[in-house]
């Protein structure tokens, strides 16, 4: 690698991994919300955040026909940042609501470019370099709740939104003058007016069937993302040290195993990888509703292992069957309807805990992501070996 972009990986994922810690950095302190707005309200709080974060990559990905892919990257943690600076400054609720919903929109403008502007600069290893920018969003979804909750138990939640957002203006700065622009893109020629639905079809249909593929098998992760801690404190009955530590289990594996993951689909092909790891996935997920307590963090290791692996995997195939310019806008659907499950699956598996215990969930989840292979299976790439 030469060393402009290996600096630029360096930055994409330290990136990577502030975006995230910010994504997690509301739910670590909604104990400290609610005790002074009310459970209630705090959820809404909390649900303002995930909404405009989980639902607007698609919106953030066409932009940059407009505007490139730099300046709503910078421009994304610009927003953040004082959002989340003028949120700790304020109390009152309903301009919180709106400053955490902004604070979202910032958040969801940096997934659609990230992986594109890596998959651009390393086409010959795209599978090992996007498998280290997901260990940049692992290693901040594995620290990021850890260090929220030192600072918010030391300084309180309002002072440590605030302290946490500063990194995000540095880091908007040192993106602007350290990203490279993108290359121009050759337009390529325009079919006849009588043909073009169906050129159009035939050039995003395998990234609509991959899309699709992924909202399935993505269930699993984002399951555990709303749903651990409670399985694990109130379901398995296990103290506060204990859930967060299995917790963290899911996500430690994380921190390894997406450049492991990658270089493997760059040497046997994306789609064997994948639906290995989806296979992997399920299965992981249903021991752990099974396991005695005294081995969960296996089950829990492998599930993590698996699930990063699949984000660095499934964004390296992405990017190979998706035309280079529509990049950012494909990114921004599949990002979008990759974290929309989250807006569903609370009342959902919560509503299971109630109705059918707390394991069945996981395993409705478990039984529903090998759904994914048909479609994964049905992908047309340009080589035949992926």
């Amino acid at each position: 690698m030469r060393e402009i972009p290996k600096r630029q990986l360096r930055l994409l994922a330290t990136s990577h991994a502030v975006n995230h810690i910010y994504e997690l950095m509301i739910p670590v302190v909604s104990p400290a919300i609610t005790a002074e707005y009310g459970l209630a309200n705090a959820g809404i709080l909390l649900w303002s955040f995930v909404l405009s974060y989980s639902l607007l990559p698609a919106v953030s990905g066409y932009l940059s026909r407009y505007f490139g892919r730099k300046k709503p990257l910078v421009i994304g943690f610009v927003i953040t940042s004082f959002s989340l600076i003028a949120a700790g400054l304020v109390d009152n609720f309903a301009l919180l609501i709106v400053l955490f919903f902004i604070a979202g929109i910032g958040g969801s403008m940096y997934h659609p470019f990230g992986s594109p502007i890596l998959a651009e600069t390393y086409s010959t290893s795209t599978g090992r370099t996007l498998g280290l920018h997901q260990t940049g969003g692992a290693l901040g979804g594995f620290i990021g709740p850890m260090v929220t909750g030192v600072l918010a138990l030391v300084f309180g939640w309002r002072s440590t939104i605030i302290l946490l957002a500063v990194p995000g203006v540095i880091l908007a700065a040192t993106l602007w003058y350290s990203i490279n622009p993108e290359r121009d893109h050759v337009q390529a020629p325009q079919p006849r007016k009588n043909q073009s639905g169906i050129a159009d079809l035939k050039k995003y249909t395998p990234s609509i069937i991959f899309i699709i593929a992924a909202f399935i098998y993505i269930l699993g992760l984002r399951g555990t993302d709303v749903f651990a801690g409670l399985y694990f404190g109130t379901g398995r009955g296990m103290g506060i040290a204990q859930a967060s530590f299995l917790f963290s289990m899911l996500k430690a594996a994380g921190l390894f195993s997406a450049p492991i993951c990658g270089e493997l689909s760059d040497r046997y092909g994306r789609k064997r990888v994948l639906i290995i790891l989806v296979v992997i996935e399920s299965l992981s997920l249903l021991a752990i509703t099974f396991s005695p307590s005294i081995i969960l963090p296996l089950p829990c290791l492998l599930f993590g292992f698996a699930s990063f692996g699949m984000l660095a995997v499934g964004e390296a195939l992405l990017a190979e069957i998706t035309p280079e310019k529509d990049r950012p806008t494909i990114f921004g659907i599949n990002l979008t309807a990759s974290f929309s499950p989250k807006v569903f699956l609370v009342p959902v598996l919560f509503g299971l805990a109630t109705t059918g215990g707390f394991d069945s969930g996981f395993i409705l989840l478990s039984a529903l992501m090998p759904l994914s292979i048909p479609f994964l299976l049905s992908i047309r790439t340009k080589n035949s070996q992926q």
